[in-house]
């Protein structure tokens, strides 16, 4: 048993769930209300106000161990769930079985590693030579990597009594998974070179994406959408992929090799939301312009989603769930300290933001990443951020009080900016309109 403020959580599936039960009975109403605001807002549809995702999440196991025990792995999740629940926020739980980004390309052959204390990585890619792509064959659903998924969802859904939405596992887009086969530099130069084998592989990839996820729909009796990196929603309008490799490429070979992939899993799924780290400014036009596309997830930083792309996404009609934080991608070898980067949130990033929105089309997620607060129950426990490095601060072991008037501090932050529009003052604030740029 170990306690935080005032609360105690116990690494005990039935404890957790009766927690679990208790608090959406008791938030079933605000939750219902989260749930329409998210879903409203990630379609560009009218809200009463900006949502504002906090999540908490701890973990009682290396976490390495979460990819190699599925009742730790249902317990990490749980404990999200209900540690999310007990402050404010407009977060709808929802059970998300992460098992890395190598599924597919395990399922293809690969040889995956499991490196203490971090995810699952690909061992040695196996295709060297363009020409053994077509030595590659379609996974079968009886594979036993697909099978350790459906074996998952399976248990998962069996031990909740399907009380809280499940989601898919981590869908990586076919170009991530190529990379992952075939070495990310030798793989760019083939798009130059051996243009036929790369289009062979990536039609099998989407292919083989599209029969393993339309199967673990077919598994999950509460499903829970889009998943992975975005908010849940009412409607099942789309699934949601990562697609970060995006950022190494240029626009004309990701127009030709990225863009196709996509749209066919747009097609087969019913609609599309959109991640990638990094800034993918550059081609922009192509993923706005596939059809069936709902909403994007970006974190709001020098090097990743900028505030001025803001305007153009939403006035297409198109939803941003977008990251505030002081610990990702955006801010590598940054110029600022921590409190100053929290300080550009915000004076710069979240005004800004909603300068170029209007509010509309907008929900936010914060402070510390997507994964917001973390609850270490230890003060030796060491916390990462996404790329493994520690990031014990300020905003780690946080009571459910100051949760709460962070929620609310976030809100005024948008209130005020939303009445500055309506007095035709937009934003101006010439001392931190140059933060949209890294120093």
């Amino acid at each position: 048993m170990k306690k935080e403020s005032n609360l105690i959580i116990k690494e005990d599936l039935n404890f957790l769930l009766n927690r679990y039960q208790k608090l959406y009975s008791n938030k079933q109403s605000q939750i219902k209300d989260s749930l329409d605001r998210c879903t409203r807002a990630l379609h560009c549809r009218e809200v009463d106000r900006v949502p504002i995702w906090q999540i908490t999440q701890t973990s009682f196991y290396p976490k390495h161990e979460l990819y190699e025990d599925i009742y730790k792995n249902l317990i990490a999740s749980l404990v999200k769930c209900v540690l999310s629940m007990e402050h404010d926020t407009d977060y709808v739980p929802y059970l998300d079985p992460f098992e890395g980004v190598t599924i597919m390309a395990e399922a293809f052959g690969c040889k995956v590693k499991y490196p203490k204390d971090n995810d699952p990585a690909v061992a040695t890619p196996i295709i060297a030579n363009p020409e053994e792509v077509y030595n590659l064959k379609k996974p079968g659903l009886d594979n036993p990597v697909y099978q350790r998924v459906f074996e998952t969802l399976n248990y998962w859904q069996d031990k909740t009594g399907g009380i809280i939405p499940l989601g898919n596992t981590d869908p990586q887009t076919p170009l991530d998974i190529a990379s992952l086969i075939w070495k990310t530099d030798d793989f760019l130069m083939a798009c130059y070179t051996n243009k036929k084998e790369v289009h062979y592989l990536m039609d099998l990839l989407t292919d083989s994406f599209i029969e393993f996820y339309s199967a673990q729909h077919d598994i999950i009796k509460n499903s829970a959408y889009p998943v992975h990196t975005f908010p849940l929603v009412n409607s099942n309008d789309g699934i949601a992929v990562s697609d970060d490799q995006a950022v190494l490429m240029t626009p004309e070979l990701y127009r030709e090799f990225g863009i196709p992939s996509l749209e066919k899993i747009s097609e087969a799924f019913g609609g599309l939301y959109f991640h990638c780290c990094g800034d993918w400014g550059p081609f922009m036009d192509d993923v706005l312009a596939i059809k069936g596309l709902r909403a994007i997830n970006g974190h709001l930083s020098p090097k990743e989603l900028r505030p001025e792309y803001v305007k153009k996404i939403t006035s297409k009609d198109i939803g941003l769930f977008l990251g505030i934080s002081h610990h990702e991608i955006g801010w590598d070898n940054p110029s600022w300290s921590p409190d100053e980067r929290m300080d550009l949130y915000d004076k710069y990033y979240i005004p800004a933001t909603i300068a170029n929105s209007g509010g509309k089309g907008i929900v936010l997620v914060g402070y510390i990443g997507y994964s917001g607060y973390f609850n270490t129950f230890s003060e030796s426990a060491a916390v990462t951020d996404s790329r493994g490095g520690s990031i014990l601060d300020k905003l780690v072991n946080l009571s459910i009080e100051e949760k709460n008037s962070n929620f609310e501090y976030i809100k005024s932050l948008i209130n005020r900016q939303l009445n500055n529009i309506e007095e035709g003052i937009g934003y101006k604030d010439k001392n931190y309109l140059k933060f949209s740029q890294e120093k």
